[in-house]
């Protein structure tokens, strides 16, 4: 298999053609104040349907990072310490034995397996599909929690969406609803819940072609379950930017989200750097990336360049080096290549 092609931002939709065929991508740059976007291919191949600034994409592990503003909301708010032990907040007896922190769930160091022991892995067509929240207690209880490193955890992402909602006695999806889809404009941004209908969803592929199944949760939704577009992930690293430039020149839309955006990005665990959920790259970059049976996504920004970039594609074909190599070169001071394919949004017009 040849090695693939290291993007440039002169020659994206060069790399596009060439990495992706006629697999569904899409691209936001941001920099300058200006969002560019880039669409390619299609959003459902039997339809020959292509995929537009308003398709569905699923978005994977980029879930998690929106489990930690939650988080982070609940932290400003007093609702929740990032200090508090998951064994006094469940309170039952039978969960005596967690006694790992909130911040030890959000820097991936609970000490918690990577996925449940009771999660069936016989069928990977939907595999969160039917795993319920009394799925997840039972597990809980069973669990023998290992040393307190970084292990990655899908697990602990599920029970700490979990616990973030049932603290304000809401559901994950109504929670993200009313606490970031909204306030920001995310208006297309959904949870991919059990029985859900999503008709703007695209269908996903693997490598060769074939036809992907769309997941969807139920416990284990703060793993991996949000739904979104370009224009709404595009306008989470705008809101994201504007919270954490060094010098902020004017008023936000949401001063408590601000808030919570800039205390997701301070760091919990050094090695490992992980803030509420984000990835913290030595270069100063803020990153996830996410991957479910037929998406792949990533999303990453630099708070001290002011830039960032998302990349949803409906593919399994990767897109996380392409994505950190071009985040890498915003970085670096030049102009942005002009195209007469791309659609420029001034930043204060979103």
């Amino acid at each position: 298999m040849s090695k693939p092609l290291q993007p440039t931002l002169a020659d994206i939709d060069q790399w596009l053609d060439a990495e992706f065929a006629d697999a569904g991508v899409a691209i936001a740059i941001i920099s300058e104040g200006q969002t560019r976007f880039y669409l390619h291919g299609l959003a459902n191949n039997q339809q020959n349907q292509a995929v537009s600034n308003k398709t569905l994409f699923e978005i994977g592990s980029v879930t998690k990072p929106l489990v930690g503003l939650l988080t982070a909301l609940a932290v400003n708010n007093q609702q929740l310490s990032v200090n508090s032990t998951i064994a006094s907040l469940l309170k039952d007896p039978v969960y005596q034995h967690h006694q790992y922190s909130i911040a030890n769930l959000l820097s991936h160091t609970s000490g918690l397996p990577r996925l449940p022991a009771n999660l069936p892995l016989s069928d990977l067509t939907d595999p969160y599909a039917n795993y319920t929240h009394a799925d997840l207690m039972q597990a809980l209880q069973q669990v023998k929690t290992g040393e307190q490193q970084f292990e990655y955890s899908n697990f602990g992402f599920g029970l700490l969406a979990e616990i973030v909602s049932q603290q304000q006695n809401s559901s994950f999806a109504a929670l993200l609803q009313q606490q970031v889809f909204q306030p920001l404009g995310m208006a297309d941004s959904a949870v991919a819940i059990t029985n859900g209908r999503y008709p703007k969803r695209a269908k996903g592929y693997h490598i060769d072609g074939s036809t992907a199944a769309n997941w969807h949760f139920q416990a284990l939704a703060g793993a991996g379950a949000v739904l979104s577009t370009i224009d709404d992930m595009a306008l989470l690293v705008q809101h994201y930017l504007q919270a954490t430039a060094i010098s902020a020149s004017e008023p936000v839309s949401s001063p408590a989200l601000a808030d919570a955006m800039r205390l997701s990005v301070t760091s919990l665990l050094s090695d490992p750097a992980v803030g509420y959920g984000w990835m913290l790259h030595p270069r100063g970059l803020v990153w996830h990336n996410g991957q479910t049976a037929g998406f792949n996504a990533f999303v990453g920004f630099a708070p001290a360049e002011q830039v960032g970039i998302v990349i949803l594609s409906n593919s399994s074909i990767p897109v996380t080096p392409g994505g950190m190599a071009l985040l890498q070169q915003l970085q670096q001071p030049q102009q942005l290549p002009q195209h007469a394919g791309v659609t420029d949004n001034e930043l204060s017009s979103k």
